[in-house]
């Protein structure tokens, strides 16, 4: 199976930051950096974010799922804020009844308003 490779060190280089700076910066240890860079282990979700708010990024172009980098810095906001948003429903749901059916149900709810928040943005950009 073909492992996707993120773009951490890549962006940290060209940014000129030290893995020290940027572990610092978002709360973590060097180590932990060496190793995401390397792809021995993944950030949590909430990592993710973090990183991709410091570099003014999207996750997914930082995981190496997307090709183009967000040059939108709000846009970018916009959906790291929509991603902590649907983290913290998901945890709250679970931590409130702790079954999987109303956490797929929390799910399903929080993806729907994502979409209709998407869509509602990009109907505005297009009037």
């Amino acid at each position: 199976m073909h492992k996707l490779r993120n773009r951490i060190r890549e962006i940290r280089l060209e940014k000129g930051i030290s893995q020290q700076k940027l572990a610092d910066e978002i709360g973590v240890t060097r180590q932990a950096i060496s190793l995401f860079e390397k792809g021995d282990r993944d950030p949590k979700l909430e990592t993710w974010i973090k990183l991709a708010d410091y570099f003014g990024v999207s996750v997914g172009y930082l995981q190496g799922i997307e090709e183009q980098s967000t040059t939108d810095i709000q846009n970018q906001k916009r959906w790291n804020e929509r991603e902590r948003s649907f983290l913290k429903a998901l945890r709250e749901s679970y931590m409130l009844d702790g079954s999987w059916e109303d956490l797929a149900q929390t799910f399903k709810r929080e993806w729907h308003k994502h979409e209709l928040e998407e869509w509602s943005v990009q109907a505005n950009a297009r009037d």
